[in-house]
């Protein structure tokens, strides 16, 4: 008998009402908790991906209209942050405790502040309703064992779940369930509608990305990942509108202003480009250690998320890649830079097979590690070297299926790199720049403005709200991008 209480017992006493909702529900992640979690998690966010800042007004503006909707949700209490991540990804996340993220790839493609609103909101509601700590709850709740131990032991074990802020990180991306995502759509609409932002916003945010989802390479395919079925999304939130105009027609009566929100965008990166690595044609322009790389013919750069850059064969029919990340002087343990890195593989499963040495076009010398290893997709090579620089190390990794000894490939890109810190950081990388349509103008018109290629219509269309088949209009202000990823073509 006593046993059949101890579940019955957790249960009752994890119980908590949810914020948006009212109702009790199980979760064993304090508030206070939740907002540890997004306090250590935040300092690893801008670590990995760094807060674009080139236009501050910009900054200011997502943060400004992120606390107007905070102040209007069901936890206005909590401690709002509003980030811009320097990422071309299209995607916006959310925190614990008030950390929100909105991706520079994100800005690029909205059109207005009440489309701004609508990303927010969504990403607000995920946090008030606090769906992160649900799903951490269940986690917790799986691993019975243990949190059983947890209750029997006392308050003092409760302290094991200051630990929960070492997994904030893998928060960020966690995919929601349905119901998740259709409750962060139709409360952030609430939320937007209670801020004063047009709710119509919201629709046509969610139509522009839904117009993006027809070129999954387009950046967007982990937006939809974590954000599922987006035709969906845009006809509950159609009907969620009809409510609000029923109810309260002048929520809707203001059309969402466009252009000041379209004219802030003028000059704002774009393309495959972060402030530490700019990416043009098949070009890699380390800044920060002075490193310019080729790509091999056939292969596309492009930034990492999370990392520095990367390369794969275009089309993806090998399975290769040229990986290069950062690691932390104090992630090394006392070791040297070589030392420690064999260790972390070695420590990964993969077996050491040798070295050899090869130099840059300017003189650098640099030792590649050869090592080989078995995965579920089966055999793998890699090629690993380092580059030590202040207070971190660049770790460079060639993975292939197999190498032979006469075979070299990131020697083969080293060899050709050159190492120019002034030329590195000169290096500009493609901005938007926003003009006026011109009478007569079509979308090849302004593609043919843009990149010199007509055949960028339908992006150029696209990235500014617009079908393809729907004429721009003369005297409308339009984001002209110098460079459209080539992915997107």
């Amino acid at each position: 008998m006593r046993r059949a209480l101890i579940p019955a017992l957790l249960l009752l006493a994890s119980c908590a009402t949810n914020p948006v909702t009212h109702k009790r529900e199980f979760n064993i992640v304090s508030e206070s908790q939740e907002i540890q979690i997004g306090q250590q998690s935040h300092e690893e966010v801008i670590r990995q991906f760094g807060v674009y800042d080139e236009k501050p007004e910009l900054n200011r503006l997502v943060d400004s209209i992120g606390q107007r909707i905070a102040s209007t949700s069901d936890r206005p209490h909590l401690p709002w942050h509003f980030t811009i991540i320097d990422t071309p990804m299209v995607n916006a996340m959310a925190l614990p405790g008030g950390y929100i993220y909105i991706t520079r790839g994100m800005l690029e493609r909205i059109n207005a502040e009440d489309e701004l609103a609508g990303v927010l909101g969504h990403e607000i509601t995920h946090v008030t309703a606090r769906h992160a700590a649900a799903q951490m709850s269940r986690a917790q709740l799986a691993q019975f064992g243990m949190v059983l131990g947890a209750v029997i032991a006392g308050p003092e074990a409760t302290q094991t779940y200051g630990q929960l802020a070492e997994i904030g990180l893998s928060l960020l991306f966690q995919r929601y369930s349905r119901g998740q995502e259709s409750q962060a759509d139709l409360v952030g609409t609430e939320y937007v509608t209670r801020a004063n932002y047009n709710p119509v916003g919201v629709e046509r945010m969610l139509i522009g990305l839904k117009r993006m989802d027809k070129h999954p390479a387009s950046g967007i395919e982990r937006y939809f990942q974590s954000h599922p079925d987006p035709a969906k999304r845009v006809r509950d939130v159609e009907k969620k509108i009809q409510e609000i105009s029923a109810k309260n027609p002048a929520a809707i009566a203001v059309e969402p202003k466009r252009e000041p929100y379209v004219r802030l965008t003028d000059g704002i990166m774009t393309g495959n480009s972060t402030e530490r690595v700019v990416v043009r044609g098949g070009t890699i322009y380390d800044r920060e250690h002075g490193l310019i790389l080729q790509a091999p013919s056939g292969w596309t750069p492009t930034v990492s998320e999370g990392g520095l850059f990367s390369m794969v064969p275009k089309g993806r029919r090998q399975n290769m890649a040229f990986i290069a990340q950062e690691i932390e002087n104090r992630e090394l343990q006392g070791y040297d830079a070589q030392s420690a890195m064999r260790n972390k593989f070695q420590q990964m499963g993969l077996q050491f097979a040798g070295s050899r040495q090869t130099a840059t076009a300017t003189g650098q010398q640099f030792v590649i590690d050869v090592w080989t290893g078995q995965t579920e997709s089966g055999p793998v090579a890699v090629e690993t070297t380092q580059f030590p620089h202040g207070d971190h190390v660049a770790v460079f990794m060639f993975l292939t299926p197999s190498l032979s000894r006469s075979q070299s490939p990131l020697g083969d890109i080293l060899h050709r790199a050159v190492i120019d810190r002034a030329r590195a950081r000169a290096a500009e990388p493609a901005r938007i720049h926003v003009s006026t349509v011109r009478s007569g103008e079509s979308w090849s018109d302004l593609a043919q403005r843009a990149t010199r290629n007509a055949a960028d219509a339908e992006v150029i269309a696209n990235m500014n709200g617009f079908d393809l088949k729907e004429p721009p209009r003369a005297g409308m202000p339009v984001k002209l991008p110098e460079e459209i990823i080539p992915e997107e073509r």
